[in-house]
C-alpha cells in the first residue's frame, strides 16, 4: 500500500510520510486558551411529551413518555396519583393512565436518588366522555353508548357525531346517551355532542372504522360475543367485497335476523341474544358459509363462486382463478460445499458414492422449505439437478428462484436413476442454509451451503389403528419430515410408506437424517393416515405433528377418530335447517361438513364447534334472493369431517388454517370423514 492511501471508508489518511514524527495541526482560533466544551444538551432530566397526550376518563389508557434520565426507578405522578412506570431506557417509560376527571392534568416525574422533581403542565388531558365500543364497521350501524364523566345529564335535542357525519336513532338516559353510528372511512374519528342549548363537547379520535378482514382467508376474530355481531363477505375468487350479500344470524328454530351487506362488503348486527350466534353468509352465485355458534364478535368469508353459465350475465364473464402472475421472487445463489478439502479448495462429492450403472448419476437438488410436514415430496425435473459438472470455486454453484423475505433452503444430494419409472433417487446427504434475507426482484449471493448432514438414521414408527369397518379404513400411510425452524418443515425422499390392514406392529424408516450440524436442535415430525382405497380416499383419519428426537425406540402413533355418520342429510331431499351426525368416537375440536348439490355446482359449507352432533340452521328458502341453482333440492353428497386441533379456540381460528372457504386438513391434528350419498 503506498503512503498516504486508505481502505475503502475508512476515512483520508491522517499522517504523510513527511510528517509521521508530529501531530497534526489544530486552529482554535483567535482565543486558544478557550476549552473546547461538549454540546449543550439541555436538562438531564426532563419530561418532554406524552403520546398519546390524551384518553377516556375512565382510564386504561397505555401512554409512552418521553424525556431524559430516566432509571428504572423512575416515579411518575398522573395529578396527586402515582402510577407505576417501565422505563425502557434513559429516554422512554411507559405507564397505564389511572381514572380521573375530564380535562387537562399535569405529569410530574420524581428521581428519588437525587430528589431531582421535573413537571409537565397539562400533559395529559381526560376525554369528557367514554365511548363504548371503540370501533365498529365502515358500513355504520354500529349501536354505541357515550358515558358522560362530567356528571352532568345530556338533555334531548342531542346531535351525536362521528367525524363530520351525524348518528342516527340517539337516545338520552341518566347516564350519557345511544346511538347508531353512520357509514365512514376507515381510521380513527372524533366524536362530538351537541346539547339542546348548542353546548359542544368532543372526544378526539373515540371510534375508529375498522374491517380488519383476517389475513385473506376469513374465519373467526375480535373480542367475546356480547350481542354484537361483525360479518364481512368477500369473493374468493378476486377478494372483492361482495355488495349485497346475504348475513343471516340464527337458525329456522330460533328465528332468524337478515341483513345486506354494504358496497364494502361489511355488515354489522346489534342486540343479538344469547352468548353465542349461529352465522350464515350467502349471496347470488356464490356457495354458503355456515359458523355454527359463534363465540366472538366477527366473521369473515370469502365465498366460493358457483361456476354456472347462467351466472355470467349478472356480473359480466366469470372471475378468473388462474393468471394471478409471478410471485416476484428473488434469487439466491451460491455453492455446494462438501467436505473434505483443504482451504480454498473444491472437493469431490465424497459423501455420495460412485454411480454402479450408465443410468445412475450423482445429482443434487435444491429445495424452500415445505409449510406442511404432510407435503408429499416430489423429485423436480431432470434439469434442475446440479451434478458433478457444475462449476465452482470451492464447491457446486447453485441457483434458487424463492419468494421474497426470508428464505430457508435445503439441498439433498444422492443418485438418481431417471431410466426407472418413477424416476430413484436415492439421497446421501444434505445441507441447509437458514433465514437468507431476500428482496423481491433481488439477486443475493454468496450463501453457500455445507453438504454434511448424513442420511444414515433410522426412526421406527409403532401404529395403533382404528378397526376397520364395512366401508374402510383399510391401509395405514405414515409419513416423517423435520422441522426447520418454527413454522417450517424438510421434506426428503423415502419419507412416506404405506401397508394394507392388518398393519404391521412397527413400520421402521431407514436413512433419515441425522439431527447434528445445520440440523442440531431440530425435530421429527411423525404423521399417520388411516384411509380407504389405493388413493387413500375418506373415510380417513389423520393424526399428525407428532415431534421426536429419539431415533432409537419406536414412536406411538395413535389417537384417531372413528368414524362419523351423517343422519340428517342423509338420502332424498334435505330441508336444510338441521344438521346431525352420530360416530366420530372420542372428544374433537371442530367439526366441517360440506352438503353438495345444485347439479354439484354448489356445497354449502357448514362449521360448528367439536362438541356439537346436532344442530339448527337457516332456512335459505326464505330468502328473497335466488336459491344457487336448486341447492336445497336434494342434497347429492354430503361429508362431515371432524378433528382436533393442537393449541386450538373455535373463538379465534388461525389465520388462513381453519377457514372452512379454503380449509386445508394440514392444519388438523386428526382427522376423519365420510361421505354420505343419498
Amino acid at each position: 500500500m503506498t503512503a498516504g492511501a486508505c481502505l475503502p471508508g475508512a476515512g483520508p489518511a491522517l499522517l504523510d510520510a513527511d510528517n509521521a514524527d508530529r501531530g497534526p495541526s489544530l486552529d482554535l482560533g483567535a482565543d486558544a486558551s478557550v476549552a473546547r466544551r461538549d454540546v449543550d444538551l439541555g436538562d438531564p432530566f426532563a419530561i418532554y411529551g406524552l403520546s398519546p397526550s390524551h384518553g377516556p376518563f375512565s382510564g386504561g389508557t397505555t401512554v409512552r413518555l418521553t424525556g431524559r434520565g430516566f432509571t428504572p426507578k423512575l416515579r411518575v405522578f398522573v395529578g396527586d396519583r402515582e402510577v407505576s412506570a417501565l422505563a425502557g431506557d434513559p429516554t422512554r417509560a411507559v405507564v397505564v393512565m389511572p381514572p380521573g376527571s375530564p380535562g387537562a392534568v399535569d405529569v410530574r416525574i420524581r428521581e428519588d436518588a437525587t430528589a431531582k422533581e421535573r413537571v409537565l403542565r397539562s400533559g395529559f388531558s381526560y376525554d369528557a366522555f367514554v365511548v363504548s365500543p371503540d370501533s365498529g364497521a365502515t358500513s355504520g350501524g354500529t349501536r354505541i353508548k357515550l358515558t358522560n364523566g362530567s356528571g352532568a345529564v345530556w338533555k334531548s335535542p342531542l346531535t351525536i357525531s362521528i367525524g363530520s357525519t351525524a348518528c342516527a336513532n340517539v337516545t338520552v338516559s341518566d347516564t350519557g346517551a345511544e346511538c347508531e353510528t353512520p357509514a365512514g372511512e376507515p381510521g380513527a374519528k372524533d366524536v362530538t355532542v351537541v346539547d339542546s342549548l348548542g353546548t359542544r363537547t368532543q372526544a378526539r379520535d373515540a371510534f375508529t372504522y375498522s374491517d380488519s378482514p383476517d389475513g385473506y382467508r376469513g374465519g373467526l376474530a375480535g373480542g367475546a360475543f356480547v350481542g354484537r355481531m361483525r360479518v364481512l363477505a368477500f369473493d374468493a375468487a378476486t377478494g372483492a367485497p361482495i355488495e349485497g350479500a346475504y348475513a343471516v344470524a340464527g337458525s329456522a328454530r330460533s328465528g332468524t335476523v337478515v341483513q345486506r351487506t354494504s358496497a364494502s362488503g361489511v355488515t354489522e348486527f346489534n342486540g343479538l341474544a344469547g352468548k353465542t350466534a349461529t352465522i350464515t353468509v350467502t349471496a347470488t352465485c356464490h356457495q354458503p358459509l355456515t359458523y355454527v355458534d359463534v363465540p366472538v364478535d366477527t366473521v369473515t368469508v370469502y365465498l366460493p363462486v358457483v361456476l354456472d353459465l347462467s351466472c355470467v350475465s349478472l356480473d359480466g364473464d366469470p372471475p378468473s382463478t388462474g393468471g394471478r402472475g409471478g410471485k416476484l421472487g428473488g434469487v439466491v445463489e451460491g455453492e455446494l460445499v462438501f467436505p473434505g478439502a483443504g482451504e480454498f479448495e473444491r472437493a469431490g462429492w465424497t459423501n455420495v458414492p460412485a454411480p454402479l450403472r450408465k443410468t445412475e448419476r450423482r445429482a443434487a437438488y435444491v429445495f424452500e422449505a415445505a409449510r406442511s410436514p404432510n407435503d408429499a415430496f416430489q423429485l423436480p425435473a431432470a434439469s434442475e439437478a446440479l451434478t458433478v459438472e457444475a462449476p465452482g470455486k470451492n464447491g457446486y454453484a447453485y441457483r434458487a428462484v424463492v419468494y421474497p423475505g426470508s428464505a430457508s433452503l435445503y439441498v439433498v444430494a444422492g443418485l438418481e436413476d431417471r431410466s426407472e419409472v418413477p424416476p430413484r433417487f436415492v439421497p446421501y446427504v444434505m445441507g441447509v442454509a437458514r433465514g437468507v434475507s431476500v428482496p423481491a426482484q433481488t439477486r443475493v449471493t454468496g450463501v453457500d451451503i455445507p453438504m454434511d448432514i448424513l442420511f444414515d438414521h433410522r426412526v421406527t414408527v409403532a401404529p395403533q389403528t382404528p378397526e376397520a369397518g364395512p366401508r374402510g379404513p383399510d391401509r395405514f400411510a405414515t409419513s416423517v419430515a423435520l422441522t426447520f425452524g418454527a413454522l417450517a418443515y424438510i421434506i426428503f425422499p423415502q419419507g412416506r410408506q404405506s401397508v394394507l390392514y392388518p398393519v404391521p406392529a412397527t413400520l421402521p424408516f431407514v436413512g433419515v437424517p441425522s439431527l447434528d450440524h445445520g440440523l442440531s436442535g431440530e425435530q421429527y415430525v411423525l404423521g399417520g393416515l388411516v384411509a380407504s382405497g389405493a388413493n387413500l380416499q375418506q373415510p380417513a383419519s389423520l393424526v399428525t405433528r407428532i415431534r421426536t428426537t429419539n431415533a432409537n425406540d419406536p414412536v406411538l402413533l395413535g389417537g384417531f377418530l372413528g368414524v362419523p355418520v351423517l343422519s340428517e342429510p342423509a338420502s332424498g331431499r334435505w330441508l336444510g335447517t338441521r344438521l346431525t351426525f352420530t360416530g366420530a368416537s372420542g372428544p374433537s375440536d371442530l367439526s366441517v361438513t360440506q352438503v353438495v348439490s345444485g347439479h354439484g355446482l354448489v356445497a354449502w359449507t357448514i362449521a360448528a364447534p367439536g362438541a356439537l352432533r346436532s344442530f339448527d340452521l337457516p332456512d335459505l328458502h326464505a330468502l328473497p334472493g335466488p336459491d344457487n341453482l336448486g341447492l336445497l333440492e336434494t342434497a347429492i353428497e354430503s361429508t362431515v369431517r371432524v378433528g382436533r386441533i393442537e393449541g386450538f379456540s373455535y373463538g379465534r381460528m388461525r389465520q388462513g388454517q381453519l377457514n372452512p372457504g379454503s380449509w386445508n386438513a394440514h392444519a388438523f391434528d386428526s382427522l376423519v370423514g365420510v361421505h354420505a350419498r343419498p
